[in-house]
């Protein structure tokens, strides 16, 4: 009987933490922030890439480094740091640390990513890479 029931509890516990993975969502104010891929190199364990963009809401001409790592057999997904440096026309500098994880779906890496900025900005994005167009698209939420 205890062993039922502590079925049924570790069950329960399982469907419960399945409906909130897939309830993850996020809403509120928002600006794009597109980028073209500048460079891109790998080696056995990594791989870089470098963009460029401008991006509105105060940041201007924005330049990034990412180094994306595997955590999989199959090498489609991981984790990945990277920095950030901006300039706007007002000579404003930002600096800011990046990271998250991402995934690759045939062409196509998705990426979610927490960044901390030296102005104090904090900014959760979710982004597309194309790996054909060398194109990156991003939606940003400033964190409150």
């Amino acid at each position: 009987m205890l062993r039922n029931c502590l079925r049924l509890g570790a069950a329960m516990t399982l469907l419960i933490l399945m409906n909130l993975s897939y309830a993850f969502e996020v809403s509120g104010e928002s600006f794009p922030a597109d980028f073209e891929m500048t460079s891109w190199s790998s080696t056995s364990d990594s791989s870089s890439m470098t963009a460029e963009g401008v991006v509105e809401d105060g940041y201007g001409k924005v330049y990034l480094t990412y180094e994306f790592k595997s955590n999989s057999a199959d090498r489609n997904k991981g984790n990945f740091n990277g920095s950030l440096r901006s300039i706007n026309n007002d000579g404003v500098m930002v600096a800011a640390t990046l990271q998250g994880i991402w995934k690759r779906e045939g062409k196509i890496v998705t990426m979610h990513t927490l960044d901390g900025f030296s102005n104090g900005d904090m900014i959760y994005a979710k982004g597309l890479v194309d790996l054909v167009e060398g194109t990156l698209n991003f939606t940003a939420f400033p964190i409150e």
